[in-house]
């Protein structure tokens, strides 16, 4: 009896050992597996991205990123020296595209400038930007992305660009623009007197040249007569005329100009780089001063140039209904210029990620107040998600998203120079 009870003693503990091995051996491939899946995390790098000029792939080179790991810096000035630029034809546009379930909130373009990145406002807030200039030269874009808690990456792009040269030297090299071949009348200065002219035909160049001299350089021209002006587009000839008033003529009654009309709320508005934004379309204008977001207004849309999508200009602009006086409160402001408050309205759920929000996300935030609901003058009460941000001086966005929210925040840190710049600052 005491032999078998020793017995089954013995092996308990053998199984007991047993136990114990498995468990600290399946304890250590965990813990293996998990400093592994950290070292992954930590070393992961951000996206890179499609980059498109016309047809033709440009390689992107990652400069400073701040992902998993924390920020890791590159001097550019340093990538610069080692970069060899890669050689692409002028196209128009360039399009940047990244990995879905991996796009950032919002992507700033610009170039590579005096030692920095510098973002170009207009290719920044127009999606649909056109590139212009086609000429060959050395250029290096640029893109900053930001995505949200705090993740960011510069990207360089260097491109030694070709010109496309037209078929024919006279012609025009941008779409949208147009070239004038003078032949005889040398003497006066004809682009200016053209651009006196309330016309929306964009130059590029203009040549002069003696009759004799334009049918020996250009026979298929077959100029019979001075003086003569002959238009061209990016393609052709567009009209010839024996006289600078025929040509004038010709221009007025073909200067390109499309009107509409287009109704929407107000939901940004930036008055140093004199934009505004109606719901999503994005427009620019010079006298912005009745203008306020949160107001419902219609303009009046002219587009000047068929090809250059934000060539026009808004001729009218209307209030059909007023912003309420609520949001006038001077409690609401900020009290640096640079630097922004914010109001963030509705349930619970949508309020609490502006309780504990990622604080490089955030960094221009002055104050975020946080209220179930408010109610207006005219006794309304706003109830549902809403998010407002005011500078010092005024409410300048809105909108219901707090990803739309982040969005604005890091356009308005990354366009922050060129507000300056505009200012003389």
């Amino acid at each position: 009896m005491e032999l078998e009870e020793k017995r089954e003693s013995s092996e308990r503990l053998r199984l007991n050992k047993k136990i114990m091995w498995g468990i600290t051996i399946i304890s250590i491939l965990l813990a293996m597996f998990y400093i592994d899946k950290q070292k992954v995390y930590k070393e992961e790098k951000p996206p890179m991205p499609t980059v498109l000029l016309g047809e033709q792939e440009l390689h992107p080179i990652l400069s400073t990123y701040t992902w998993n790991a924390g920020k890791i810096e590159k001097e550019i000035k340093d990538l610069t020296q080692l970069i060899e630029y890669q050689h692409a034809e002028f196209r128009e546009n360039l399009n940047i595209e990244f990995p879905k379930n991996q796009q950032p909130i919002f992507i700033a373009r610009g170039t590579y400038y005096n030692g920095e990145i510098k973002a170009e406002p207009y290719q920044t807030l127009y999606l649909g930007f056109t590139l212009l200039g086609n000429e060959s030269r050395k250029e290096i874009y640029s893109i900053k992305a930001y995505w949200k808690d705090g993740k960011r990456a510069e990207y360089i792009i260097p491109v030694n660009i070709k010109e496309v040269s037209p078929e024919k030297n006279y012609l025009a090299r941008n779409k949208g623009y147009h070239s004038l071949l003078i032949v005889g009348d040398t003497d006066k200065n004809v682009i200016d007197e053209l651009y006196s002219e309330p016309l929306h035909f964009l130059f590029e160049t203009s040549n002069s040249l003696g009759l004799k001299d334009v049918n020996d350089i250009y026979p298929e021209l077959q100029v019979k007569e001075e003086p003569s002006y002959i238009l061209f587009d990016h393609k052709k000839e567009v009209f010839r005329a024996a006289s600078l008033e025929e040509l004038l003529k010709y221009m007025k009654e073909n200067t390109y100009s499309k009107k509409s009309t287009i109704e929407g709320k107000v939901t940004k508005l930036d008055r140093n780089l004199g934009v505004i934004q109606v719901d999503d379309k994005i427009f620019t204008a010079a006298d912005m001063e009745e203008v306020k977001v949160g107001q419902k207004i219609s303009l009046e849309v002219i587009q000047l140039n068929k090809d250059i999508p934000y060539y026009r200009a808004i001729e009218n602009i209307n209030v059909i209904k007023a912003l309420d006086t609520v949001f006038s409160a001077a409690k609401w402001l900020a009290k640096d210029a640079e630097k922004v408050s914010i109001l963030a309205i509705g349930p619970s759920a949508f309020t609490e990620q502006f309780k504990s929000p990622n604080k490089e996300d955030f960094k221009l935030v002055e104050n975020i107040e946080i209220q179930e609901t408010l109610t207006l003058k005219n006794g309304e009460a706003i109830t549902d998600a809403a998010v407002y941000v005011f500078n010092d001086k005024e409410l300048v966005f809105q909108r219901d998203e707090f990803d739309q929210l982040l969005n604005y925040l890091f356009e308005f840190e990354m366009l922050m120079p060129a507000r300056k710049e505009r200012n003389g600052l």
